[in-house]
């Protein structure tokens, strides 16, 4: 049993997938944020396996796991902690910014001054577009699990090729949790949308994830910084999907495949680019 939990597969693909969908089962008629705690049940415990379960060093992994975690936590506390929307609205861009800063500043620190200011361009133009993007299909369980699940599955994809298995056990981890979700979705078929939450709030999970993983696999992990380009169109792609059936498989199918064709694209593109370098992230 030991020697199957230390297994990557297991680790990152089965393990969250199917606690995922156990524990989406259990809450889907308690909360409406069923899904998010789903995710942090299944993060949780993959991340525990992945890298252990001390938080000491606090190295730039770690920081991105408690991160990671901690979005889920006040996705799924906002309603009772932050009540005003707009509140919610502006506290989603802002507390991600800050995660940038806290993980990648002492590196960023250490750059050129051209180097510092298109890292931040960068950085803070991809966290706003994900939470544009997220926020318009935030209320459409199809679309939103469906992009949450393409994009994760290529940023650790692609991270992989790029040399850090680290950072892609842990983006493939909530990929495969979100694909639980979806499926889940799929067999019960009750909403998981915000709800009270407003849907910057509730989209933070995806974009803090996506963001961290991605810049992480850009800086430690030589991941070409334009790979992230495709990538970031997926949730945009979803939204322009025009099926809207009643059939809850066909709308999760439909509506996740022009997001897996480009995530899985990308990282074949990033590993045939040759990205060997190793890495110790």
């Amino acid at each position: 049993m030991e020697q199957l939990l230390d297994r990557p597969e297991f680790q990152s693909a089965l393990i969250p997938f199917f606690l995922a969908m156990l524990v989406y089962s259990g809450l889907k008629k308690v909360t409406a944020g069923a899904w998010i705690w789903s995710l942090f049940a299944a993060f949780l415990v993959s991340a525990g396996l992945i890298n252990g379960v001390t938080v000491t060093p606090l190295t730039g992994t770690r920081k991105i796991i408690l991160l990671v975690l901690g979005a889920l936590i006040l996705a799924g506390l906002a309603p009772y902690l932050i009540r005003q929307v707009k509140l919610q609205r502006a506290a989603a861009p802002v507390l991600t910014i800050l995660a940038l800063l806290w993980v990648f500043g002492k590196v960023v620190a250490r750059m050129e001054i051209t180097a510092i200011v298109l890292f931040l361009a960068g950085g803070v133009g991809l966290v706003l577009w994900l939470l544009w993007t997220f926020e318009r299909i935030a209320n459409d369980d199809a679309r939103f699990h469906g992009a949450g699940l393409s994009l994760l599955l290529g940023i650790g994809l692609s991270a992989t090729a790029a040399a850090s298995a680290l950072l892609g056990q842990l983006a493939l981890s909530l990929s495969a949790a979100s694909g639980g979700v979806l499926l889940a979705w799929v067999l019960r078929g009750k909403a998981t949308g915000p709800g009270r939450v407003s849907a910057s709030i509730s989209t933070l999970p995806y974009v803090l994830s996506t963001a961290l993983i991605g810049l992480a696999a850009v800086i430690f992990a030589r991941l070409p910084w334009y790979a992230l380009i495709p990538l970031a169109t997926i949730p945009l792609v979803t939204n322009l999907v025009p099926v809207k059936s009643d059939s809850r498989f066909l709308n999760a199918l439909v509506n996740s495949l022009p997001g897996l064709i480009i995530a899985l694209v990308v990282s074949v593109w990033v590993w045939q680019a040759g990205s060997s370098n190793s890495s110790g992230y």
